[in-house]
């Protein structure tokens, strides 16, 4: 059977440690000082002792060393009142006690090797009468001794006094302690408090637009801050989710309202004629095509932030190449001119041809029916360049926004994600992509990725071919090729 602890709120924590911590520091002070001042009167008791035990010393002077049997100091059975209780002890044993007191104090061995010289004054705890006593032996006399007895009871009553107080003080302590540590947990922790319920209130509700007040430059101010940046980067991938759903289903309800149109006419009409069926046959498999290549990049843009790249050696200039014989078979009419020198970035091959054929598809569509589209990679730069009407200034800060058409774009087939996917992977491998007016015409679109040179264990490709338009010369190219 598990034993299950009680669970405790972190403020509830807090002030258990407050008051432990008090408790535990308390209780060490309390220890200290009861024994500090029990040492204290303990060493009083014997200083007096000492005082009294030379003023006997002093009073045996006065007999030269010859004592009389049964001395005893003046004042000497009074144990327990104010002077401290004396006796005179010989080397043999023999006790000289005040009349009545023989059996009171009682010496040891000890007591005996003071009085024959075998052994110093010493203090020894001892019982006078049944009471606890400090007992002090010391010389008086060749082959005499003194033994001094002062009664404990009162010091042990005033360490008793003490300790009582000590204890109630750190009693008094704790409780205040605890009461203070509450409060500071309530307080300190409140910043937590509020960030628990908002992130509550997010969760039951899923509105991310919720924010926790940050009124702090604290270690809990720049959490609270930090959690509000998370709430904002979750808002805005929300926004940006529901705004990808509600663009890809308006985008997506023309091509099938399109394509059911043609497969009822199709369903509908069985009479049609061969040709009017491969017409509209044609116009199906345009918009199959049409839709697949929407999918995709709604699927690509879906991933919200880039995925990992992985730490492959691509070949930029071999996807470029890839890129640009599969444009060529797509638009069997457009000419395509590439300049491709050599680069090495780390990343994914598919991505990175993705990218680039929504470049040269952007081209194509937008240039003129035989091209060219003129294609030069150099330094990690990519550009692409078409002899179209160019993009209208107002219309270029938009170009790669998710489904944006111009005015002039939209008697074109397309979705308006082309440039926003190749927008996305630039972005996923730390590079910029822009879009410009060229110059003497047309539409000219760099791409710049972190390339690396050849390694040697690379095999150079294969020079590109480059296709040059009926009554275009290589100086020709030279010349409308846009510069870097």
């Amino acid at each position: 059977m598990r034993l299950r602890l009680p669970r405790f709120t972190l403020q509830t924590r807090f002030t258990l440690v407050a008051a432990g911590a008090v408790a535990a520091t308390a209780l060490a002070i309390t220890a200290v000082a009861f024994f500090a001042i029990r040492t204290d009167l303990e060493g009083q008791l014997r200083q007096q002792l000492a005082e009294r035990a030379t003023t006997v010393q002093h009073l045996a002077r006065e007999y030269r060393g010859h004592l009389p049997a049964g001395w005893v100091p003046p004042h000497s059975n009074r144990f327990g009142v104010s002077t401290p209780y004396t006796q005179v002890i010989t080397a043999t044993g023999e006790v000289w006690a005040p009349q009545g007191d023989v059996s009171l104090l009682t010496p040891d061995p000890e007591d005996i090797g003071v009085a024959a010289g075998r052994h110093a004054s010493f203090y020894d705890d001892s019982r006078v009468g049944g009471v606890p006593a400090v007992v002090y032996t010391t010389p008086l006399a060749p082959g005499l001794a003194v033994m001094l007895a002062a009664p404990l009871d009162a010091t042990d009553v005033q360490v008793a006094s003490v300790g009582a107080t000590l204890a109630a003080l750190s009693v008094i302590g704790i409780m205040i302690a605890t009461v203070l540590g509450w409060a500071v947990a309530r307080a300190g922790l409140a910043p937590v408090a509020r960030l628990a319920s908002v992130a509550e209130q997010v969760t039951a509700t899923g509105d991310a637009g919720r924010r926790v007040e940050v009124a702090r430059s604290d270690e809990l101010g720049r959490l609270a801050t930090s959690f509000n940046s998370m709430l904002s980067a979750l808002q805005r991938s929300l926004a940006a989710q529901r705004q990808l759903v509600s663009d890809a289903s308006h985008e997506l309800r023309t091509p099938l309202a399109s394509l059911t149109v043609n497969v009822d006419l199709l369903a509908d009409d069985p009479g049609m004629s061969d040709a009017e069926r491969a017409e509209v046959l044609a116009r199906v498999v345009d918009q199959v095509a049409e839709l697949s290549r929407l999918v995709a990049s709604v699927t690509e843009l879906a991933r919200g932030e880039p995925p990992k790249r992985s730490q492959d050696e691509v070949r930029l200039d071999e996807v470029t190449s890839a890129a640009v014989d599969a444009a060529r078979r797509d638009w069997p009419h457009m000419t395509f001119i590439a300049d491709l020198g050599s680069g090495v970035v780390e990343g994914n091959a598919d991505r990175l041809r993705i990218a680039i054929r929504n470049l040269l598809d952007n081209a194509a569509k937008f240039g003129p029916p035989a091209g060219p589209v003129e294609v030069r990679l150099a330094d990690g730069e990519l550009t692409v360049r078409d002899h179209g009407p160019g993009i209208d200034q107002n219309d270029l800060p938009y170009v790669f926004d998710r489904f944006y058409r111009s005015l002039s774009a939209r008697a074109v087939p397309g979705s308006g994600l082309g440039l926003a996917v190749a927008r996305d992977v630039a972005h996923g491998y730390s590079g910029t992509i822009a879009a410009e007016r060229a110059p003497g015409g047309g539409t000219l679109i760099r791409l710049s990725l972190p390339v690396r040179p050849v390694s040697a264990d690379l095999a150079l490709p294969e020079p590109a071919d480059v296709t040059l338009p009926d009554g275009l010369t290589p100086a020709d190219l030279a010349s409308t090729t846009p510069a870097r």
